[in-house]
C-alpha cells in the first residue's frame, strides 16, 4: 500500500483525502463517486466501506479539477511503480512462506510451509492439536525470514472461548530457548506484545471485525512501519519491536455459523422456509467473510489460517483418506468425518489440512490397552504441495503426510522410519 502523501498533490487536497479516509493510492484508484453509476444503478466497481463517519459522497469537498488531478497522479504511480501489473520474475520474488516450526510437517507441504496470499485451513476433531499448531505459528510468524518466519505479527481471532495463556508461556520459553543463538535480540515481552487477540462472540460481531476492525489494524501497522522505515536508522530499535502483521488465524471460523444456523422444528412450513433462509445467508456470509480474507492476504503478502471443525459422516460406502481404514491399516469406526460449512466454504481456502487422532488398541494378558494416541497430518489439497492420496509416481514418498506428536516444545513431527 502507498500513501497518498507520495503524490505530487497539494497539502490541502491530501489533508482532504486523508479526511475522507482516502489515504492510500490503491483506496483513492478503487473508490467510485456515489454519481458514477451505470444505467442499472450499479456501481462500476465494489465499493470499498467506509472507514469513518456514513458520508455518501466523500470527495464533496473537492472541486471537480482537483479530483481529477489527484486521480490522474494516482493512475501515473500506478503505471509507473506497476502495481497493477507485474512479471512472473516479480511474482518470483514476492514469494514468502511460513515454516510450521519442525522440517517434518514442512516436508509433508512440499517442504515450504504456510503458504501466504491464500487462505489455509486446520481441520480436524477435538484435542488433535489444532490450537496448539496455530500457537507454534504465532511464534514463527516473528522470526526473520532466514529462519523460516516472516518478521511479522499475529492476528488471533476466536470465536471459542479465551485465549491460551498459559500453553503460549509454556511455548514461549522452549521457543526462546530454540532461536536465541540465531536471533540474540530475540524479547519474550516482544514476542507477546506482537501477538494481538480479539473475540467474536457472535456472527454479527464476525463480520463487523473482517470488514471494518482487522482491514484497519493491518493497514495502519503496515503504513506505520513503512514510515518508520523512512525516518532513518535512529526509530530501528523501535522498528524491531513493532512489527507489520503478516499472519492472520481464525480459531475457529466453524463456531458462529454452526450456533446460528436456525434448524427447522416441523416438516413443514415457516421451520423449513427460516432454515433454507438460515443457509442462504450463511452461505451470503461465507462468500463475503472469505473474499475479505482473500483480498487482504493478497494486498499485504498475509498468510491466513482459519480452523475448522469436523462433521460424521454416516454413510457406509464412505471411504476416504482420513476415515474408514487409516494409514497403517488400523480399522478406526465411527472415524468418517469431514471438514464442516460445506462446498461453499471448500472453494474459498487454497490449502486443506486434515488432522487426525486414533488410539491404535493393544491386547496384551486379554485386555485391551490404549497407546499413546497416534496422530496424523494429510494435506487434501493444495496449489503448491502433493495431497495425501496422490498416487503419481514422482510424488516423494514423505510428501502429503506426516505422523506427529505432541510435547512440552509444541507439535513436532515423526519421520517414516520412526513411525
Amino acid at each position: 500500500m502507498t500513501s497518498i502523501n507520495e503524490l505530487e498533490l497539494p497539502r490541502s487536497v491530501k489533508d482532504r483525502l486523508i479526511a475522507a479516509s482516502l489515504d492510500t493510492v490503491e483506496d483513492l484508484m478503487l473508490y467510485v463517486p456515489p454519481g458514477a453509476l451505470d444505467n442499472t444503478g450499479r456501481r462500476f466497481k465494489r465499493h470499498q466501506p467506509f472507514k469513518g463517519s456514513s458520508n455518501l459522497d466523500r470527495l464533496k469537498n473537492l472541486a471537480a479539477d482537483e479530483i481529477a488531478a489527484a486521480y490522474n497522479r494516482a493512475a501515473e504511480h500506478v503505471f509507473q511503480s506497476k502495481v497493477a501489473y507485474g512479471t512472473a520474475l516479480d511474482l518470483l520474488h514476492e514469494e514468502a512462506w511460513l515454516s510450521m516450526g519442525d522440517p517434518v510437517l514442512d516436508q509433508a507441504l512440499g517442504g515450504l510451509g504456510i503458504m501466504t496470499r491464500g487462505i489455509t485451513e486446520i481441520a480436524g476433531e477435538s484435542a488433535v492439536g489444532k490450537t496448539q499448531m496455530c500457537l507454534q505459528l504465532c511464534l514463527m510468524v516473528q522470526l526473520p525470514k532466514e529462519c523460516g518466519g516472516l518478521d511479522g505479527s499475529v492476528v488471533w481471532l476466536s470465536t471459542e472461548g479465551k485465549f491460551p495463556y498459559s500453553r503460549l508461556e509454556s511455548l514461549l520459553e522452549h521457543f526462546v530457548a530454540r532461536f536465541e543463538s540465531i536471533v540474540p535480540d530475540l524479547n519474550p515481552d516482544d514476542i507477546r506484545s506482537n501477538i494481538y487477540y480479539e473475540s467474536m462472540a457472535d456472527q454479527e460481531t464476525q463480520l463487523h471485525i473482517f470488514n471494518y476492525q482487522l482491514p484497519n489494524l493491518i493497514r495502519d501497522l503496515h503504513l506505520m512501519h513503512e514510515q518508520e522505515q523512512v525516518q532513518g536508522s535512529d526509530e530501528e530499535i523501535e522498528r524491531s519491536k513493532k512489527k507489520p502483521i503478516k499472519l492472520v488465524i481464525i480459531d475457529s471460523i466453524t463456531n458462529n455459523f454452526r450456533s446460528e444456523l436456525v434448524v427447522p422444528t416441523g416438516d413443514f412450513g415457516a421451520g423449513r422456509t427460516g432454515f433454507r433462509a438460515s443457509l442462504l445467508q450463511r452461505s451470503a456470509d461465507i462468500c463475503e467473510i472469505g473474499l475479505r480474507l482473500r483480498t487482504l492476504a493478497d494486498e499485504y503478502g498475509l498468510a491466513v489460517v482459519c480452523v475448522n471443525q469436523v462433521t460424521d459422516v454416516f454413510k457406509p460406502q464412505f471411504l476416504s483418506s482420513f476415515g474408514g481404514l487409516s494409514r497403517h491399516g488400523v480399522l478406526n469406526p465411527g472415524e468418517q468425518k469431514k471438514p464442516a460449512l460445506g462446498l461453499v466454504w471448500e472453494n474459498t481456502i487454497n490449502t486443506r489440512i486434515m488432522l487426525q487422532r486414533t488410539r491404535v488398541p493393544e491386547r496384551g494378558d486379554g485386555l485391551a490397552i490404549e497407546c499413546e494416541p497416534h496422530r496424523s497430518m494429510s494435506v487434501m489439497f493444495s496449489p503448491f504441495a502433493w495431497a495425501a492420496n496422490d498416487t503419481a509416481e514422482e510424488k516423494p514418498h514423505e510428501d502429503g503426510y506426516c505422523a506427529y506428536r505432541i510435547n512440552e516444545t509444541g507439535v513436532v513431527g515423526i519421520p517414516l522410519d520412526e513411525i
